[in-house]
């Protein structure tokens, strides 16, 4: 589940195919919105688990501070110039988390974790719990 697996087979805003990151949110609220705007097909809602991730302040790099994004960042599909940002930083080993913007909340933050990073360790990952979404969120009734 913290394998970065997932981008690393599909890709990502922040990361091109083949680049293992893990994707987190800022808050739980902010990863349910980011899951229902990649939302195919209402049946999987019922198979989602969340587990919280702690990790110091000074483990944290804001991809302000590692290179500058345009503008037009949160485009849709995800640019190629964002994914190698993304890319840069995981293979720079930069830092263990990246503090990104969410194109879902501009004004609130993602964090890549790079999984492969030496001081993922320091990175605390909780237990995996289940997660039920609230069927207002998806009912149109």
């Amino acid at each position: 589940m913290f394998d970065g697996e997932g981008a690393f087979r599909f890709g990502g805003r922040w990361n091109s195919r083949g680049t293992r990151i893990l994707y987190t949110a800022g808050s739980l609220s902010l990863a349910a919105l980011e899951m229902l705007v990649h939302l195919n097909n209402e049946e999987i809602l019922f198979s989602y688990s969340f587990a919280t991730a702690e990790f110091d302040e000074n483990l944290i790099l804001s991809v302000e501070d590692f290179r500058t994004i345009p503008e037009n960042w949160s485009a849709s599909p995800p640019l190629l110039e964002i994914q190698q940002i993304g890319d840069e930083w995981k293979r720079e080993m930069a830092s263990v988390v990246l503090k990104v913007p969410t194109s879902v909340v501009p004004v609130e933050f993602n964090y890549l974790i790079n999984v492969e990073h030496p001081e993922f360790s320091k990175v605390k990952l909780g237990k995996p719990q289940t997660f039920i979404f609230d069927e207002r969120l998806y009912k149109k009734d």
